[in-house]
């Protein structure tokens, strides 16, 4: 039995879509490590962060539906690359654990759509502690085939990787992240041969969610959490979120029309590192795919 048991993956709709290097170079890395998770069949959109404010019920019953799908797989854990969609199930968990007459109501929906109730049972999990918590930085450390010496990098977490802590358990339980300076992402990218610079801006909101409806706002949110990486000396910003990945990429000519040229970052999920120190090439790890050309740094690697 491994520290989580029988892993679901829910890839939320960001993984099969603009985040897709994302996905590939975490099936990848977990292959190299030998950790196992199996995808949920005929998942559906988390709801996101907006559903909630639109129809309370239908912010629940969206993610409650993925939770029974992964228990009925026989899951203990239900793993998210998505900082958002890990919000919205544990969130959803949170509910229905405290009001029992709301999680009755949610699996009478679920029981009308011709799915099982769901009984709280799944633990929740961010794809940064599954890795953390599985092989940790001494098992990454020894699958290492090319070391990212020198490497200066900003792990960016964004602002819903550990909270709200109620909802996420960020620092109530082992397993689980610091809510306020988490350090999970550093440590496997240290273990990658990485230098990690200082980075107050690491769990700062992107404006991923307003990057239609403001903007603006969005951009100047972003353009903090470039200049604060770019002021450490940081080479690439290193994400887990695919919200935040995408708006900052997709934003970056205008982040540096506004703020200054000198912001300009490349961008890359903290697995494709991964894949890339592991031996895989630029093109498996979906490097080359990234808005922002990551590879203008690491090409010193190949």
């Amino acid at each position: 039995m491994s520290t989580y048991g029988k892993v679901a993956f829910y890839p939320g709709c960001a993984l099969d879509g603009l985040g897709k290097g994302y996905e590939v170079s975490l099936k990848l890395v977990a292959q190299d490590l030998g950790l196992e998770y199996e995808k949920i069949e005929d998942y559906n959109c988390c709801g996101a962060l907006e559903v909630k404010n639109v129809n309370t019920m239908a912010g629940l019953l969206l993610p409650a539906r993925n939770l029974s799908l992964a228990r009925n797989m026989g899951a203990n854990a239900i793993m998210s690359a998505c900082p958002g969609c890990h919000y919205s199930l544990s969130r959803t968990q949170y509910f229905m654990t405290r009001y029992p007459k709301l999680a009755a109501k949610v699996n009478a929906y679920l029981e009308k759509m011709g799915e099982k109730s769901y009984d709280n049972q799944l633990l929740m999990i961010h794809a940064v502690e599954f890795f953390y918590n599985t092989v940790g930085p001494e098992g990454i450390k020894s699958r290492v085939k090319r070391p990212l010496e020198g490497l200066k990098v900003a792990p960016y977490y964004g602002c819903l990787y550990t909270r709200p802590k109620a909802y996420t358990l960020t620092g109530y339980m082992k397993l689980k992240d610091d809510p306020e300076r988490p350090i999970f992402m550093d440590e496997l990218l240290k273990a990658l041969g990485a230098e990690v610079v200082p980075f107050e801006a690491k769990t700062m909101c992107c404006g991923g969610p307003h990057v239609y409806s403001d903007a603006p706002t969005s951009i100047h949110l972003e353009a903090r959490i470039l200049k604060e990486a770019k002021r450490n000396g940081a080479e690439v910003l290193v994400t887990d979120c695919p919200l935040g990945h995408v708006a900052i990429e997709t934003n970056m000519n205008k982040i540096a029309e506004k703020y200054g040229e000198e912001l300009r970052m490349p961008l890359a999920y903290f697995t494709q590192l991964m894949a890339f120190a592991f031996g895989h090439s630029p093109d498996e790890a979906l490097l080359t795919a990234n808005l922002t050309n990551p590879m203008s740094v690491l090409k010193r690697y190949l």
